[in-house]
């Protein structure tokens, strides 16, 4: 008998037309193939969900980039091996594939074969010409700059012929510090071979990473240097109210050394630089957020450097008044700008995504709660992302060789079921130009301990 289907509200209605005993049979052949339908939906959603979903199409591609990382660990354990790398076709590309800080979060750690290869020296070496091409200056501090970043892996830096040791990494990039500090007169007509403001950007990123990561004891530098701080000039020193709360940063991380407080009260320019009252000044801008999170200040920052003079030779700065800070450290200041920046990102992706040009008090109200879901888990990444970063930059991630293999595995598991929980809450485009593209620009992993 043949029945017709009727789809209504969703739901398919089978009509039969029949009479006497017929009927029932109809009605028992209906039920079931409504039965053999909900069955079939039933075992089609366990497929269907799209957490699940993302999750299988994420965890194939992760692990084959997780097993390649391995084995490239592997494979350049060999210390000549990774350094002939560099004179390779394509070998450059790889290396600075394998040294990307986000490969760290996909796989085994590769940044200590480089550390234990020693691909410093040929760079520092390079950095030591007179004349140098303006690509082969910027290949050799892109390869510091990639060691740098890695707290443990400035421990290994030292000077070519020597072992690493307390204050060795100071040392090895003595070349830095002489192209950044030191002032003569082809520097000042910026003649052939001489850096350019970009090139002592990226020269001062890298001290300012080594000087972080070393020991207050280990951070013993030639007077020279002192008195070059105080008094250089471009990039970064004097680009907005931050850049000069940048120099007194530096300074007072240097004076935390007794050797270098003790020199710097013999320089006349350095005590005169720690004597000053400071400055408080705001970025210029209409927006009083921006201005608040791109301000700077340093009188804080003079006095402590004066007090730490004081303590080794009594009496050589007069330091000045104290007066309070009118906003956070740089650090705070520097991290509030890249929550807020991302938090702007995200909210703007989340209202594109939304939009709908229909103004009901209905759809505004869903268009916020797409906006505060994103930015749920837009937080749930970051925290996840900073998280990994600490535990990437243990000493134990560094030196557990064996351990870390799990640990890197865990890891890629655990980014893979939380990207995949947040791809419904549209954060992911967000996530991955902060990754890429927002944090190289705003330097979001340079940290300042004062």
């Amino acid at each position: 008998m043949a029945m017709r289907p009727w789809n209504v509200f969703k739901k398919t209605m089978y009509v039969v037309s029949a009479q006497g005993e017929g009927a029932s049979n109809s009605l028992l052949a209906a039920q079931l193939i409504q039965a053999r339908a909900r069955l079939q939906e039933q075992e089609a959603s366990r497929f269907s969900s799209p957490f699940r979903r993302n999750l299988a199409l994420l965890l194939g591609p992760s692990a084959a980039v997780w097993l390649l990382l391995l084995g490239s660990r592997w494979r350049y354990a060999d210390e000549e091996r990774l350094k002939s790398l560099e004179s390779q076709s394509g070998g450059a590309m790889l290396l600075d594939l394998l040294a990307w800080r986000f490969l760290a979060h996909l796989g085994p750690y590769q940044i200590p074969n480089f550390s234990r290869a020693k691909l410093h020296e040929d760079p520092l070496k390079m950095l030591q010409e007179p004349v140098l091409l303006d690509h082969e200056r910027v290949r050799a501090l892109n390869r510091l700059e990639q060691l740098s970043q890695r707290r443990m892996a400035v421990q290994f830096l030292a000077p070519a012929g020597e072992q690493p040791s307390p204050g060795s990494p100071l040392r090895a990039i003595e070349p830095l510090l002489f192209d950044t500090f030191y002032t003569d007169e082809a520097s000042a007509t910026k003649t052939a071979g001489t850096s350019s403001d970009s090139h002592r950007a990226a020269s001062a990123r890298i001290i300012l990473d080594v000087v972080t990561a070393s020991e207050p004891e280990d951070r013993s530098v030639p007077p020279w240097v002192l008195s070059g701080l105080v008094a250089v000039k471009g990039l970064p020193w004097e680009v907005g109210p931050q850049g000069s709360e940048l120099r007194s940063t530096l300074l007072l991380q240097l004076l935390r050394t007794p050797s270098n407080s003790m020199a710097a009260a013999t320089l006349p320019d350095v005590c005169k630089y720690l004597a000053h009252t400071g400055f408080k000044k705001k970025e210029e801008t209409v927006w009083p957020l921006k201005a608040y999170l791109l301000s700077g200040e340093n009188p804080d920052l003079l006095r402590k450097g004066a007090r730490l003079v004081n303590k080794q030779v009594p009496d050589a700065v007069e330091p000045a008044l104290r007066r309070e800070r009118d906003t956070p450290s740089l650090q705070i200041k520097r991290d509030l700008r890249g929550f807020w920046t991302t938090g702007l990102m995200t909210a703007g992706w989340a209202i594109f995504r939304g939009w709908t040009a229909i103004f009901t008090i209905q759809a505004n109200l869903q268009l916020a709660a797409g906006t505060c879901g994103a930015l749920a888990g837009m937080a749930v990444l970051e925290t996840l992302w900073r998280t990994e970063e600490q535990v990437i930059q243990s000493q134990w991630y560094w030196e557990e060789s064996y351990g870390t293999i799990p640990a890197s595995a865990a890891m890629v598991l655990v980014n893979c079921t939380t990207l995949a929980w947040a791809a419904r809450l549209g954060c992911i485009p967000p996530f991955l130009f902060s990754r890429f593209v927002k944090d190289g620009y705003m330097d979001t992993y340079r940290t300042f301990d004062t």
